[in-house]
């Protein structure tokens, strides 16, 4: 799968398109494939190094939109 990744910590320009393994899906959690996401002033933080215990390669986004891709025991509706 596609994603934005910093191999190394500075700013927004070490964001590069990554291809990454798709996740596993946990149980009680949802696969969305996501249509527009979001980096947060907290993951701006994390990027520059600003966050103690941070690890690079990172992928940041934690915020944004999407459709289920994959529902496992949820119970909810693929698609949706």
């Amino acid at each position: 799968m596609q994603a934005m990744m910093a191999e190394q910590f500075g700013s927004l320009e070490y964001l590069k398109p990554a291809e990454v393994p798709k996740p596993a899906l946990a149980p009680g959690r949802v696969l969305v494939r996501m249509a527009a996401a979001g980096v947060t002033p907290l993951e701006n933080t994390i990027l520059t190094g600003g966050m103690p215990g941070t690890k690079a390669p990172l992928v940041p986004g934690s915020e944004g939109a999407g459709v289920i891709d994959e529902a496992g025991d949820t119970g909810l509706a693929v698609g949706t």
